[in-house]
């Protein structure tokens, strides 16, 4: 089976590209610069899909501009919006099934728990850039899935999360975490291989016979963690679980409010945030 990739080399793509081919996909990644791929197709995202693009079976559309700034960033449309126009059409033409990453961020910030009934409400450029995405692979790809994540966590995970910073703090410097406010916020972040490993079920999914015999795929799924914590527990475990110690620094700063996801239900055994640590320190 091929497959078509974007955002090989971000985070939860370089966790996808080895189960794929492990799996035995033959994998080809559209890219906006080189990255020594194997089977890499250069494209800066805005002009048409370039020629030599094989036909593939399906397609995984994870590369994204994240720009939380309030101005127009033209360039963050372009990746983030205009590339699904080109790759929507593409899978219409080829009947290729479509995987969209997007966030429950499409939803703004003012609930305390997100599901599919919670109101569209993008707050910043880079949500509506991602909504608008959603929109054009729903009206013109065949079949689809699009996953709203939460925050995804991990080693060299985004540092606009800040569970990633203090991670990677204690990994590379046994630097204590440093929480700001109370930290009695609640969240259920997901580990970066547990999207991956997502992405390779629903991949699965569709080589099934339920797919060979017609039937759409057209659906969205959310994706967090199966554990609701607080700020200051996650913290507490990277300080206890990677560095041996029972204390974090704190700083005063305001609460944060509770953003939980309700989750599609797990596919598989998910991966907890403690079994993640103690595997990260094993390995490592």
């Amino acid at each position: 089976m091929k497959v078509l990739i974007t955002g090989a080399s971000s985070f939860t793509g370089k966790a996808l590209l080895p189960m794929l081919e492990s799996a035995g996909y033959e994998t080809f990644m559209l890219v906006r610069q080189d990255h020594g791929f194997k089977r890499q197709i250069l494209w800066n995202f805005s002009d048409d899909l370039p020629k030599g693009v094989p036909e593939c079976d399906a397609i995984v559309h994870l590369a994204a501009y994240v720009d939380f700034k309030n101005g127009l960033n033209i360039a963050q449309y372009n990746v983030n919006t205009i590339s699904s126009v080109k790759l929507a059409a593409y899978a219409r033409r080829s009947g290729s099934y479509f995987i969209f990453t997007s966030m429950v961020g499409v939803h703004g910030t003012t609930a305390n728990e997100y599901d599919k009934a919670t109101p569209i409400n993008p707050e910043n450029n880079y949500a509506m850039s991602k909504y608008l995405a959603e929109v054009i692979v729903t009206t013109f790809a065949n079949r689809y899935t699009i996953i709203r994540i939460g925050g995804i966590y991990g080693l060299d995970g985004p540092v606009h999360l800040g569970l990633n910073v203090a991670i990677a703090n204690a990994y590379y410097k046994n630097e204590k975490p440093t929480m700001k406010g109370p930290g009695k916020a609640k969240r259920n972040y997901i580990c970066v291989d547990d999207v991956a490993r997502w992405i390779l079920y629903l991949l699965r999914q569709y080589e099934s016979d339920c797919f060979r015999k017609g039937l759409s795929a057209k659906e969205t799924l959310y994706l967090a963690g199966p554990e609701i914590m607080s700020i200051e527990e996650y913290l507490n475990d990277v300080a206890e679980t990677l560095l041996g110690v029972s204390d974090i620094h704190r700083i005063d700063g305001p609460e944060s409010k509770d953003m939980v996801i309700r989750c599609t239900p797990f596919p598989f055994e998910p991966t907890t945030f403690r079994h993640y640590l103690r595997s990260l320190k094993e390995n490592g």
